[in-house]
């Protein structure tokens, strides 16, 4: 598959902890939803091939990002501050998916990641962007195009 031909994906990180002693930043993945990521993560890999991931540097974010990589067979995961939750996060992220183009994983948080999706698209998404839920977005130059969006334990949807 060429590299034009991949999509770009934005991936909320997957079920984590309600709380952590050590504050936001430190929250685990529980093992549920480590373990239905990891599933879906599988299904992501089997669906398109990716070149890099790059993750929040949130403890979930990063483990989220960990389980995908392993399931697409790369071995690095990169943190990028851009992906951090903080206020205007969206458009650091439309900024950072359009540098990066297709072939890789943004893997972060909502509100964020969901509004970044409808600011690349120029709409709403039809449904909530769920923990574990990744969106492949086509970049057509500046404008990005909706393929598709996965979620753990549901069907695929597409426009």
């Amino acid at each position: 598959m060429a590299d034009h031909d991949l999509p770009l994906l934005l991936v909320r990180h997957a079920v984590a902890e309600d709380s952590h002693v050590l504050g936001d930043e430190a929250r685990a993945l529980t093992p549920k939803g480590r373990d239905a990521f990891r599933q879906h993560a599988r299904k992501l890999a089997r669906r398109t091939p990716l070149m890099g991931i790059l993750t929040s540097p949130l403890v979930r974010a990063v483990q989220t990002a960990e389980l995908l990589a392993e399931a697409l067979c790369l071995s690095h995961v990169e943190v990028h501050p851009a992906l951090v939750p903080m206020k205007g996060a969206a458009r650091h992220i439309l900024k950072l998916a359009r540098e990066v183009g297709p072939g890789w994983a943004l893997v972060g948080h909502n509100p964020s990641l969901e509004r970044a999706a409808e600011l690349a698209l120029g709409k709403s998404l039809p449904d909530k962007l769920r923990k574990g839920c990744a969106v492949a977005l086509r970049p057509e130059g500046r404008e990005f195009s909706l393929q598709w969006i996965a979620a753990p334990g549901r069907s695929l949807w597409r426009p």
